[in-house]
């Protein structure tokens, strides 16, 4: 992918976001009937797996009970890589969809 324009259709080439938390959460609990997981969040200290993670919708959102905030995969993913948004989205486009 060259140049400085993301793909129209970049959100459909993404991770889920089950496979990319899943790969990327440490100790993420199984997804309750609402779609939402826990596992230890990243950006902190965490013993008490204080981040929670929307594994059933495409926009993949989080939020951390401590510190950290909340948004969605993107945003997780730049902050946890630190990459601006259009290098976050060209990084999880490489990622890509589950095969």
């Amino acid at each position: 992918m060259s140049g400085a324009h993301l793909p129209a259709n970049w959100r459909n080439r993404v991770p889920t976001p089950a496979v990319y938390y899943a790969e990327r959460v440490h100790d993420l609990g199984k997804r309750n009937l609402d779609g939402w997981a826990q596992g230890a969040c990243p950006f902190h200290e965490d013993g008490n797996r204080s981040l929670s993670v929307h594994l059933a919708g495409e926009r993949g959102h989080w939020r951390c009970s401590g510190p950290c905030g909340g948004g969605d995969m993107v945003g997780f993913h730049m902050r946890l890589a630190g990459l601006d948004f259009k290098a976050a989205v060209r990084d999880l486009v490489r990622l890509g969809p589950p095969a």
